[in-house]
């Protein structure tokens, strides 16, 4: 009898969306067009150069930090440290995490000191930590498209396609000119450089072709769902802005834009999961976001860039950076699923 009310029970409608298909295509693949917007701006606007503050690159990094990025770090803090619930703040760091706002000046002023190009390698380690939180972001969404749709495909394959198809692009950026504009150290000697792009293009091929064939075999596109076209849209968008752009700044802003609207939606669903809205409504919520943009970016992309190189502009870009760090330890705490259950509770719930 009971096998026989299983089966005559009413079965749950398969739904492999996050929230729905209007609202994810809008905002978790959709949001991908802000990104190309920007990538059409910066491709057709006059390069970031020295000098005075109205560039229009320079405005449009600015402006993005201010609306975008700033407010997306207010949505972590809304739903963790400025939560009215207790369990919102599980996992988060101690006070200690805070020291992280003084790494960059600290690296600064040693660096002014004793030189040996200390505060570039400081750099390296801050571009290296912000993209693998970029992608691992992404990564975020595919974990939960996979665990909506039920997926049987094993999760490293689909975080292989995913790293592979990201990775690729910034490596190579790492090895032309691009990269050595930014004064970021050189890890290979120019005349190896080259030589080093046709064996990573050479090296991605294979591994691409030989990756999406497992994939395949394993299920992969068996049943094709919003999963396969945020991949398709995540990778495709890398590859595409790491093609145009070559101002590290730039591809930032243009590559971070896409995942600040991603970032403002899932937030905004996991406080409606809990039945309230982050730090009460859209009017603090905004009002906040715009403050910490105003406060954070000003001083990172303003102040640094007249500044220009030396002590005071260091100081002010690894202060930027410190409250990026914070973020990403943060951000890398408060949403894991395996470990909180309520975190996934809050996203199963459908509007």
């Amino acid at each position: 009898m009971n096998a026989l009310a299983r089966r005559l029970a009413p079965q749950p409608i398969y739904n492999p969306w996050i929230i729905s298909a209007g609202q994810d295509l809008i905002w978790f693949q959709g949001s991908v067009l802000a990104g190309v917007a920007l990538l059409v701006f910066f491709a057709v606007a006059p390069p970031l150069a020295p000098g005075g503050a109205a560039q229009p690159a320079l405005l449009a990094v600015l402006l993005w930090g201010i609306l975008f990025d700033g407010t997306h770090v207010v949505g972590t803090y809304a739903r963790s440290y400025l939560a009215p619930d207790a369990r919102a703040r599980d996992g988060l760091p101690g006070p200690w995490s805070w020291l992280l706002l003084a790494v960059g000046p600290a690296v600064a002023l040693v660096d002014a000191l004793v030189g040996g190009g200390l505060f570039r390698h400081f750099l390296l380690g801050a571009v290296l930590w912000a993209y693998w939180h970029l992608v691992r972001q992404h990564w975020g969404f595919v974990a939960l498209y996979r665990r909506r749709g039920q997926d049987a495909v094993p999760s490293r394959l689909d975080e292989a396609v995913l790293w592979v198809g990201c990775l690729y692009p910034f490596m190579r950026f790492s090895l032309g000119a691009g990269y050595a504009a930014a004064g970021l150290p050189q890890l290979l000697p120019f005349w190896a450089l080259p030589a080093a792009r046709v064996v990573l293009d050479v090296a991605f091929a294979t591994c691409a072709t030989a990756l999406v064939a497992v994939w395949v075999l394993r299920g992969g596109l068996a049943r094709p769902g919003p999963k396969h076209l945020f991949l398709a849209v995540v990778i495709a968008f890398h590859l595409a802005v790491f093609a145009v752009l070559n101002d590290l700044l730039a591809i930032t802003a243009t590559l971070t834009i896409f995942h600040n609207l991603q970032y403002h939606r899932i937030v905004w669903q996991h406080e409606a999961g809990k039945g309230r809205k982050p730090l009460g409504g859209l009017g603090p919520y905004l009002v906040a976001g715009l403050g910490l943009g105003l406060a954070w970016y000003l001083p990172r992309v303003l102040g640094a860039h007249l500044a220009g190189p030396g002590l005071l502009g260091n100081v002010l870009l690894g202060l930027g950076w410190g409250v990026a760090f914070h973020h990403y330890l943060v951000d890398g705490r408060i949403w894991k699923m395996r470990k909180r259950p309520a975190v996934a509770a809050a996203l199963d719930v459908r509007p």
